[in-house]
């Protein structure tokens, strides 16, 4: 049967997040018989598709570098393994689908770059050369994953239930630093790689967020204001080498600010590039 948006009381800007996923999961239920339509569907969307990654670097030839401050961000679907496990193939090939682009579509809205789409997450990034303020490009990134999350874990879920199906759980990781993009591979199979402790340890802060959490490093922390974060129960991360050791703290994210912040964002964009907002 088809899924169905389920009416929900004080529904709020989430349904900009879940309507998207229940309409193209339920399309694409309905025309995965058809090959030929399936076939022209794809092919439109490779037609409208822009190029991953981020557009200062896009064009680095193989081996060709670059740097850059940003904020990183992985953002997935929990337990989704287990999902894999237990539901219909084709159900859990368009829910994947289905949430993952609208993941995608709302980082690009809060001005933020995908980066790349890794399995059952998305990999982004926020900031460029042009930043006159970094905290621009936090703000952003925290104000997407909290739309995100919220958008998930309220409506669209409480469809998904209606129909019978497992509900999805999402969380997020983020941090700030130096990136680096270098273009590696072969000359005729290559990709923009980033290379950097911020980005690595954005990956690291995701597996420890729980469900509709936000986890960052502590150098993004550090451009959020103090009330919005408290210290994770498991920080810091501890690294050895050679008899000296380092710490470096992470921490829990409150969103329900953000959710405002994030209408302001997209307001103020408009398709505009992050590095339009000037903060008062």
């Amino acid at each position: 049967m088809p899924l169905e948006v389920v009416p929900i009381c004080a529904y709020s800007a989430r349904e900009s997040f879940a309507d998207p996923i229940l309409q193209r999961f339920a399309s694409l239920r309905d025309i995965s018989h058809q090959d030929g339509i399936l076939r022209k569907s794809i092919l439109e969307s490779v037609s409208r598709a822009t190029q991953m990654g981020h557009p200062d670097f896009a064009h680095l030839p193989l081996g060709g570098s670059g740097t850059c401050m940003g904020v990183t961000a992985f953002i997935d679907m929990a337990a989704f393994t287990a999902r894999t496990f237990w539901d219909d193939p084709q159900d859990v090939l368009w829910l994947n689908m289905a949430v993952l682009t609208q993941v995608a579509k709302t980082v690009q809205g809060f001005g933020g770059h995908v980066l790349g789409l890794r399995g059952d997450g998305v990999f982004a990034c926020f900031g460029d050369k042009r930043m006159a303020d970094m905290k621009v490009a936090a703000g952003a990134c925290v104000a997407a994953c909290a739309f995100i999350l919220d958008g998930a874990k309220g409506p669209l879920n409480e469809a998904l239930e209606a129909r019978g199906m497992e509900p999805v759980r999402l969380r997020a990781g983020a941090d700030f630093g130096d990136l680096s993009f270098v273009r590696i591979g072969t000359e005729t199979a290559s990709e923009v790689n980033v290379v950097g402790f911020a980005a690595n340890f954005a990956s690291k802060c995701e597996k420890h967020a729980g469900a509709w959490g936000l986890v960052v490093g502590e150098e993004l922390a550090s451009l959020l204001p103090e009330s919005d974060i408290s210290l994770h129960e498991q920080s810091p991360k501890r690294y050895v080498r050679k008899g000296e050791e380092r710490r470096y703290r992470f921490y829990d994210v409150s969103l329900p600010v953000y959710l405002k912040l994030g209408e302001l964002v997209q307001e103020q964009l408009n398709g505009r590039p992050l590095s339009a907002i000037v903060p008062h």
